[in-house]
């Protein structure tokens, strides 16, 4: 049976998107990789014991590879004209959306609280070293020379006797700055790019959940 040409459009939108979301889907795994493996996420993470980001590492590595497959199922939906597989696609992107759209949601309303968490693990290390305790004096020179910051809200955490690691060479000046607020701005910073990763995957799943009904439609009532 020949196809008119909206039905070969839609199914050339179809290749299009798929080969997009296939490449989105290698994003999301690349950065699932990254912040498993770059340096100075784990020096961080291990600095504060904030192990649940590497668990949202592998979650990106997974919804990564999930999504480059689905790409690839759209891909032989359209290539058959299966209407089963359309479908199937649709209701899996759909949910991808959803679950997507809720971890956005959680992690916006949940910013301050992550940020309490990290001011009490750099609060409870900064005590630990007042106290004497070399692990946690340790992680707190690395932290405070890795970031140029000093105690968990400022020097005066330390009272009259702040560390050397809260001085820059030669320095007699040591830093004002807080490690909570240094820390948090720089997994700020580096949430904006998974971010906007994001919202450029729910763009590009809007239009694939769109293009598939589409094709599914055209295929019933050309096969009609």
């Amino acid at each position: 049976m020949g196809l008119g040409g909206c039905y070969t459009c839609i199914r050339y939108l179809m290749f299009a998107f798929n080969f997009l979301f296939w490449l989105l889907g290698c994003a999301i795994l690349g950065v699932g990789i990254w912040v498993r493996v770059d340096p100075q996420f784990s020096q961080y993470i291990q600095h504060v014991n904030l192990k649940e980001l590497y668990t949202a590492a592998y979650i990106l590595i997974a919804v990564g590879v999930i999504i480059m497959v689905l790409g690839f199922l759209g891909c032989c939906g359209a290539i058959r004209e299966s209407q089963c597989m359309l479908v199937t696609f649709f209701i899996f992107l759909f949910v991808i959306f959803v679950v997507l759209l809720a971890a956005g949601i959680w992690a916006v309303v949940n910013k301050n609280s992550f940020r309490d968490k990290v001011n009490e693990f750099i609060s409870d290390d900064v005590r630990k070293t007042k106290a004497g305790d070399a692990l946690a004096e340790q992680r707190m020179d690395n932290l405070q020379e890795s970031l140029k910051c000093c105690g968990a809200g400022s020097v005066l955490d330390y009272g009259l006797s702040p560390p050397k690691s809260c001085f820059e060479d030669n320095s007699k000046i040591p830093y004002t700055e807080g490690c909570t607020d240094k820390l948090f701005k720089f997994v700020s910073d580096n949430l904006l790019v998974v971010a906007g990763v994001a919202i450029g995957i729910g763009l590009v799943m809007l239009f694939g959940m769109i293009f598939s009904m589409m094709l599914c439609c055209s295929i019933r009532d050309t096969k009609g």
